[in-house]
């Protein structure tokens, strides 16, 4: 039989046995509900940007409102005010909820005045509210002194706030859709890696490899599991992605940037380059266990570096995208997958650098298969406790 099609009636298996299961089926399902979930219920909740209705109780000092709605602008927050004409009327707007903050305070502006809410104070709008009527009595005080008025409105103007760099709404969609990326990268890395560790091992544990072994050469059975387990894992990350950007444009919850089909089309990429590279060493670490309770011990080793390599994306690329971590880690195979796209999403990489990335992660692949295809071979037939890495490693010449 040609080793291709040897691979790919291993991998249909897979395919086939655990994309039918229960099990798998249950788990898009689910997940696919909490990524929906996540951009549906705080649109339902939290109804996009809604003003907040502030009530003013009359009498009121004279440009109250005017002084709140300019506090709110400087804020960056939204209200709708509206006038009441006794504190009996604008309490029972508060009850009734036409009003969510009320604001009472003396016309000739002696005193300070009083804020007050249904239950729990807004503190944004407190905040805003707090500024304009201390504006109002600072103006009234000083006023009174013979003070230039326009002199003091400049005077309480605070200092304009500029960016050298600054992020668009663009720019920070796209981080996010590579931030994102980057989780799902791990999480497809854990969990389908993991598929391929256990698949092993339960093979193994119930002598079901030895049956597989005999018409199927070890090293088309180690690629055949991961190839297969693989394309569960494109289709399941396919489903996420696919759910996530249509619930995000229905619930304005995000504005994509012009660049996310070429972004999601470099987080597929790498996330089949990080799938391959780290569940081959998850498949062929496997076989060096017996039990499923010594898989996790076998399985350290990738673990740690998986979670290293993704803090290294995480917090030193972020901080520094240009810096010399993020380039070194950038050829270095196992930090790839996550550095890459981050740096992608900063403009902080040239195009060779990705070419070059992907190269150097495709030769670390074909290493790891004929390194493991040669461990597997000599540990997957063994049994007894878990088996060092230098016995399978002569054990399969």
């Amino acid at each position: 039989m040609p080793r291709w099609r040897s691979i790919w009636l291993v991998a249909r298996r897979e395919i086939l046995e655990r994309g039918r299961s229960r099990g798998f089926l249950l788990s898009v399902a689910f997940t696919t509900l909490i990524v929906v979930g996540s951009f549906v219920i705080p649109a339902i909740v939290f109804g996009g940007d809604n003003p907040t209705k502030v009530g003013i109780v009359e009498p009121s000092p004279a440009g109250l409102q005017a002084a709140i709605e300019q506090s709110a602008d400087r804020f960056d927050h939204k209200v709708v005010v509206s006038t009441y004409p006794n504190a009996a009327a604008a309490d029972e707007a508060l009850t009734n909820g036409g009003a969510e903050i009320i604001i009472e305070m003396p016309a000739d502006l002696s005193g300070p005045g009083e804020i007050r809410v249904k239950r729990q104070p807004d503190q944004a709008t407190a905040q805003v509210i707090a500024a304009a009527t201390v504006a109002l009595r600072v103006q009234n005080v000083l006023g009174g002194s013979n003070v230039d008025q326009q002199a003091l409105a400049d005077a309480q103007r605070p200092p304009d706030t500029k960016s050298l760099q600054a992020q668009t709404e663009q720019d920070q969609a796209k981080f996010l859709v590579a931030n994102i990326g980057a989780v799902l990268i791990l999480v497809g890395i854990f969990s389908f890696g993991f598929s391929v560790l256990t698949g092993v091992v339960e093979e193994k544990q119930s002598r079901v490899v030895e049956v597989v072994l005999s018409t199927v050469r070890a090293r088309d059975l180690l690629m055949g599991k991961v190839l297969g387990i693989g394309v569960l894992g494109i289709l399941q990350l396919a489903v996420f992605i696919t759910a996530a950007l249509v619930a995000a444009l229905v619930t304005n919850r995000l504005v994509l940037p012009t660049t996310t089909p070429g972004t999601v089309a470099l987080l597929a990429m790498w996330f089949v380059l990080g799938y391959l590279l780290y569940s081959t060493t998850l498949g062929f670490m496997g076989a060096l266990a017996s039990r499923q309770e010594e898989a996790s011990n076998a399985s350290t080793p990738v673990t740690m570096v998986a979670m290293i390599s993704y803090f290294v994306a995480i917090f030193a690329v972020i901080d520094d995208p240009d810096g010399l971590v993020a380039n070194i880690a950038t050829f270095f195979p196992p930090s790839a997958p996550f550095v890459v796209p981050l740096r992608a999403a900063f403009d902080a990489i040239p195009l060779w650098q990705i070419g070059v990335a992907a190269v150097l992660t495709i030769i670390g692949i074909y290493i790891l298969f004929t390194i493991g295809a040669r461990v597997y071979a000599g540990a997957v037939l063994q049994f007894g406790g878990r088996i060092k890495l230098r016995d399978a490693w002569r054990s399969g010449e």
